[in-house]
């Protein structure tokens, strides 16, 4: 399993892209959120953008799902011809359809491959593209879903947004990579995951990997050093901060 980042930041730093995250395991592949500044990283990133089998939707936050008429209508553009298929929280179809059709009206009908949607719920295992997947809600503003993925002997925990709970802390036990969002650095702000929860959460599921995403801009910039501090304190697992770009093989 390849875990690569076309974005890490939060929804409104100027310099990093929003969370998405690329994973490929032999011949599929899936992005984790796509959102309004995340499309091009994507494409700047992947070796084969055409290729890509789904995308998953975390939650209907902007920064996590409205670059998708972007990623859609390049694809459009670029000649795609095979099935996106497109996984998310209840509504997930309308909303994207609604999306599409304010961003680039009637795309639809010019597209020559379909859209496919799933929707997804708590406690759900599916099987598709190649990955199977399961979901835990988090604590956040609004229903946001963590989503473990498993293919090819390895597993990965992808927080979305949200503080952890003891759903999404059981369905991340044992992953060989956590990636969480960690928005402040040591106390859990409201809805909002930390550094220091992130890590807890990776010390006690036994993971390989904790990667720390979403950082809030200003603490990212201004308390590095305090967060790479703590990163490298740990024991028994690997913690990063990694930037958009970086890449993993699991």
């Amino acid at each position: 399993m390849i875990v690569s980042f076309a974005g890490v930041g939060e929804a409104f730093d100027e310099t990093l892209p929003n969370t998405s995250v690329l994973v490929e395991s032999g011949s599929s592949s899936i992005l984790l959120d796509c959102g309004f500044s995340a499309s091009c990283g994507f494409w700047g990133l992947a070796k084969n953008p055409l290729d890509l089998d789904a995308v998953y939707i975390s939650h209907f936050h902007g920064d996590h799902y409205f670059g998708l008429p972007s990623l859609i209508v390049r694809s459009v553009e670029e000649g795609r011809r095979k099935r996106l298929t497109i996984l998310g929280p209840s509504g997930i179809e309308s909303r994207v359809n609604r999306l599409l059709e304010l961003a680039y009206s009637n795309v639809r009908t010019k597209a020559k491959f379909e859209l496919f949607f799933i929707e997804c719920d708590p406690d759900e295992d599916i099987k598709h593209s190649g990955f199977r997947f399961r979901f835990a809600m988090s604590s956040h503003s609004m229903p946001s879903l963590g989503v473990r993925l498993d293919a090819g002997g390895k597993s990965l925990f992808y927080s979305g947004d949200g503080a952890p709970t003891f759903a999404t802390a059981e369905l991340a036990r044992g992953c060989d990579m956590l990636i969480m969002e960690s928005y402040i650095l040591d106390a859990d702000a409201p809805g909002h995951g930390s550094v220091d929860s992130s890590l807890e959460l990776a010390r006690q599921t036994g993971a390989g990997i904790c990667a720390l995403v979403h950082v809030q801009r200003i603490v990212r910039r201004t308390q590095k050093g305090r967060i790479m501090a703590k990163l490298n304190g740990v024991d028994g697992f690997k913690a990063v901060l990694p930037e958009s770009g970086d890449s993993f093989d699991l």
